[in-house]
């Protein structure tokens, strides 16, 4: 039996675009291309979508702290609340966060091995890539209940497929709690990681199932724990662990950044730099506005500009604790343009290329759509072709030292004067 937190009933965290799906693709390579087999990844979404000129202005002391857009789903923006855990939208992002993880098999896919062996391929992996990324900020604490949870009805009779919906979700999990909710108590955890017998359903390089439902319960056990924050894992994955560490990405509030309708052009968008894009990439951290967002950098870390500027800025490198680690220059109440400095450390040490990385955010674009987009600093090269069929050409998308780029919507221009003695990056900024 799972440990006893000792919360007490909770209430299913809901929004107003109700339940979010959000998936993440599998296709890894031209051979799959040839196969035409396309990628799925959307969110869930009901009611009218909110305008954009809605989102609230961020507040004076954080002007570059875009908030949130009502009806986006999974918005980069910072969300007006800053609520998580059992009873709010997103788990803990910063502290403790409790996952309960279960593993479950199915009468026409009975597991193959053992239930040890399967939990082994996410954990210790997982916590130790979100200590790394968050600078220590978050302890991921899992409670894993090393048996399989043998569900009442085959596999094939929940109908899972690429992209498989609501209903089917809610059917799985309330008969979860048919089989489990007698002998595992349910409360006081942050989430729940459902990792499946791999043997159910297709391989994962066929078609990658694994999904993160969060916004409303699935499913209610008999003492009022809801299922409203739950990564499903199917498959043996090429990402490996950190597959989970992105879906979990999910339930912190980060949205997909391939491009779910035309999974290709996941190439010209954030391509293999953010685990929220390509966790399979070589690039295996996320940006430093996902890790401000999360609370993982504080404020005097972020360089922001909101007028002219003719400074001279040095960066650290994401990867490395301490020091600034931003500029963040605002162009509408829906944009900004960051400058991060990327290195091959820690989760990004098999990274292609160190340097200056520029990208767009973007908090009125949804999950799935391309809310970030890199600039590539060398658009007619590709770099590190190995790591994938497909999906390089920003593998060599950070400014070198003697670099510079214009950007015409924000109305800046940077360039990358050197390092300093302690390995940061020397970058100029100017704006009129």
């Amino acid at each position: 039996m799972a440990s006893t937190k000792g919360s007490g009933p909770r209430r299913p965290a809901t929004t107003g675009s109700g339940p979010r799906r959000l998936t993440r693709t599998g296709l890894r390579c031209t051979a799959l291309f040839a196969l035409g087999l396309l990628a799925v990844g959307s969110t869930v979404s009901a009611g009218p979508r909110t305008a954009a000129l809605n989102a609230s202005p961020p507040p004076a002391a954080r002007p570059c702290a875009l908030r949130a857009v009502p009806g986006v789903a999974m918005s980069e923006g910072f969300p007006d609340s800053s609520s998580r855990g059992p009873n709010a939208e997103f788990a803990p992002s910063t502290g403790t966060l409790h996952a309960l993880t279960l593993l479950i098999d199915f009468p026409d896919a009975p597991a193959q091995y053992s239930a040890a062996d399967r939990y082994g391929e996410f954990f210790p992996a997982v916590k130790k890539w979100y200590a790394v990324s968050s600078y220590g900020r978050l302890d991921y604490e899992s409670t894993p209940v090393l048996r399989y949870i043998r569900m009442p009805r085959p596999f094939s009779a929940y109908g899972i497929g690429r992209g498989y919906g609501w209903d089917a979700h809610t059917e799985m999990m309330r008969d979860l709690l048919k089989v489990a909710d007698h002998s595992i108590d349910f409360r006081g955890y942050d989430l729940v990681n459902i990792l499946v017998t791999p043997n159910a359903g297709p391989p994962a390089d066929e078609a990658v199932l694994s999904v993160t439902w969060t916004g409303a319960s699935a499913a209610t056990t008999d003492d009022g724990a809801h299922l409203d924050k739950v990564s499903l894992i199917y498959g043996h994955d090429q990402s490996g662990p950190r597959v989970l560490s992105h879906e979990n990405g999910h339930a912190l509030g980060l949205p997909d950044l391939y491009a779910a309708d035309d999974f290709p052009r996941t190439d010209t968008l954030a391509g293999q730099w953010d685990s929220m894009s390509l966790d399979w990439g070589l690039q295996g951290d996320l940006f430093a506005w996902h890790k401000w967002k999360l609370g993982w950098l504080d404020d005097n870390q972020i360089a922001c500009v909101t007028g002219r500027t003719d400074a001279t800025y040095e960066l650290g490198a994401v990867e490395i604790p301490g020091g600034r680690k931003a500029v963040v220059i605002p162009y509408s109440r829906t944009g900004v343009f960051v400058l991060e400095a990327r290195q091959q450390l820690g989760n990004d040490k098999d990274a292609c290329r160190a340097g200056v990385l520029a990208y767009r955010v973007r908090t009125d674009v949804d999950s799935g759509r391309g809310p970030v987009t890199v600039v590539d600093a060398h658009p007619r090269t590709s770099a590190c072709d190995f790591s994938s069929g497909a999906f390089n050409s920003l593998n060599d998308a950070p400014f070198g030292v003697g670099e510079s780029y214009t950007d015409k919507v924000s109305g800046l221009t940077f360039t990358v004067l050197g390092r300093t003695a302690a390995g940061a990056w020397k970058i100029h900024v100017t704006r009129r």
